[in-house]
C-alpha cells in the first residue's frame, strides 16, 4: 500500500509539474500575440505614413491637382476579423492597398519571408476598368526584416519582389497615367 501511495503522490507531482508548465507556455503565447497585435497596429502606421509621405511629395510638385489619401488620419484597428483599405486617388487614378491579418500569427504561407500583415496593392484607372482589368501585386509586412520591420511586395506576374515605399508607389502610378 505503501508503494502505492508513493507512485499516487509522483503522479500527482508530475501533474501539477505539467499544470504550470502549460499555464507558463499559455501566459508566454498570450504575451506574443499582444507583442504581435501592437506590431501590427505599428506596421500599419508605417503604411499609412509611405503613403501619406508620398502623397505630400507628389503634391509639392503639382500646380493643380492633388493625390488624395482616405483614410486622412492612420487607422485605429486592425485584427483577425477586418481588414483595412488605404485609397490613394489622383482623378480616378487609384492605388488601393487592402491589408488583412494573415490566418497565422506569422506566416509563410503566401511569401517565402515571415509575415504579420498581408494583403494587394490593386492599381488602375478608367481605361482599365472599361476592359475589366485590375492590376494587383500581393503585399505583406515582414517583421524579422529589419529592426524595425518592412514592407514588402510580390509581383506574381514578373516573380519580382521588393520594398514597398514611395519610390514602388511611383512607379504604380506611373504605369496607370
Amino acid at each position: 500500500m505503501l508503494f502505492h501511495r508513493e507512485s499516487r503522490e509522483q503522479r500527482f507531482r508530475k501533474l501539477a509539474r505539467r499544470i504550470e508548465e502549460v499555464r507558463r507556455n499559455d501566459e508566454a503565447e498570450a504575451l506574443r500575440r499582444s507583442q504581435i497585435a501592437e506590431e501590427r497596429m505599428r506596421a500599419l502606421g508605417m503604411l499609412w505614413e509611405i503613403c501619406r509621405n508620398f502623397a505630400d511629395h507628389l503634391n509639392r510638385h503639382i500646380e493643380q491637382e492633388r493625390v488624395d489619401l482616405a483614410p486622412p488620419d492612420p487607422p485605429a484597428d486592425i485584427n483577425e476579423d477586418s481588414s483595412v483599405q488605404l485609397l490613394l486617388n489622383l482623378r480616378g487614378r487609384v492605388l488601393l492597398l487592402d491589408i488583412r491579418v494573415p490566418s497565422n500569427l506569422v506566416s509563410t504561407d503566401n511569401f517565402r519571408k515571415p509575415y504579420i500583415l498581408e494583403g494587394e496593392v490593386r492599381f488602375f484607372n478608367q481605361k482599365l476598368l472599361d476592359e475589366e482589368r485590375v492590376e494587383e501585386h500581393a503585399v505583406f509586412f515582414c517583421h524579422e526584416e529589419t529592426r524595425q520591420g518592412a514592407w514588402m511586395y510580390w509581383n506574381s506576374r514578373s516573380y519580382t519582389s521588393g520594398r514597398l515605399d514611395e519610390d514602388y508607389l511611383a512607379g504604380l502610378l506611373e504605369q496607370i497615367l
